[in-house]
C-alpha cells in the first residue's frame, strides 16, 4: 500500500463509477494508448487511485454524449490529467523550496508567468489534439463510407445478376414458346399435306 493513497481494483472502481469491469478495462486501454500510465501491482494488474475515480467518471460522461470517439476522449483526458499531475508535483516542489528558503509565499512574480505559459502550452496542445481527433474522425468516416460503398457495390452486383438470370429465364421461355408454336404449325401443315395427298384426283372437283 502506498503512503496516503487508497488503492482500488478494477471491480471496486467499476462499482464506484457505475460502469462494468469490462468498461473500466476498455477505458484504461484507451488511456494507455494515449500515453497515460497506470500503476501495476506485482501480478501485472492495474492499480487505481482516488484521482482515477474522477478521471473515469469524466471519461464515461463524455462517452455518453456521443460527440467524440473514445480515442479522442482518451487523448484529451490523458493530456489534461498529466498536466494536472505535473502542476501538482511542481507546486509541491515549490512549496518545499519555499520552506527551505524560509519564504511562506508559494507563488512569486515569476511563477504566475510560468503558469500562464503552461496554460498557453496546454491550450495549444489541446488545439492540436482536437485537429488530430478531427482528422481521425474524417478517416473513420471515410472508412465507413468505403465500407458502405463496398456493400452497395455487392448489392448492385447481386441485383444485376438477378436481373440477368431473370432475363435469361424469360428468353429461354420465349424461345421455348416460339419453338412449340413452330412445331405445332409444322404439324398442322404436315397433317394438311397428308390429307391432300390421300384424295383421289377426281375428288378435287367435288
Amino acid at each position: 500500500m502506498r503512503a496516503n493513497m487508497k488503492e482500488y481494483q478494477s471491480s471496486q472502481l467499476a462499482g464506484i463509477v457505475g460502469i462494468s469491469v469490462a468498461t473500466v478495462r476498455k477505458y484504461a486501454q484507451y488511456m494507455e494508448k494515449a500515453g497515460y500510465t497506470f500503476i501495476r501491482n506485482e501480478s501485472g494488474h492495474r492499480v487505481f487511485l482516488d484521482k482515477h475515480i474522477l478521471l473515469f467518471k469524466e471519461f464515461n460522461g463524455l462517452s455518453k454524449t456521443g460527440t467524440a470517439s473514445l480515442g479522442h476522449i482518451a487523448n484529451t483526458l490523458a493530456t489534461k490529467y498529466k498536466e494536472l499531475e505535473f502542476e501538482k508535483t511542481k507546486g509541491n516542489n515549490e512549496h518545499i523550496g519555499g520552506e527551505a528558503a524560509g519564504d511562506t509565499t508559494l507563488l512569486d512574480k515569476g511563477s504566475d508567468h510560468k503558469i500562464a505559459l503552461t496554460d498557453e502550452q496546454y491550450n495549444n496542445l489541446m488545439a492540436k489534439l482536437n485537429r488530430l481527433a478531427t482528422l481521425d474522425d474524417i478517416v473513420e468516416q471515410l472508412d465507413q463510407q468505403k465500407e458502405f460503398n463496398k456493400m452497395l457495390m455487392e448489392k448492385l452486383e447481386q441485383q444485376q445478376k438477378y436481373i440477368e438470370q431473370r432475363l435469361d429465364k424469360r428468353d429461354s421461355q420465349l424461345i421455348e414458346s416460339m419453338r412449340n408454336s413452330m412445331d405445332q404449325r409444322q404439324a398442322m401443315i404436315e397433317t394438311a399435306v397428308a390429307k391432300f395427298s390421300e384424295k383421289k384426283w377426281w375428288e378435287f372437283w367435288k
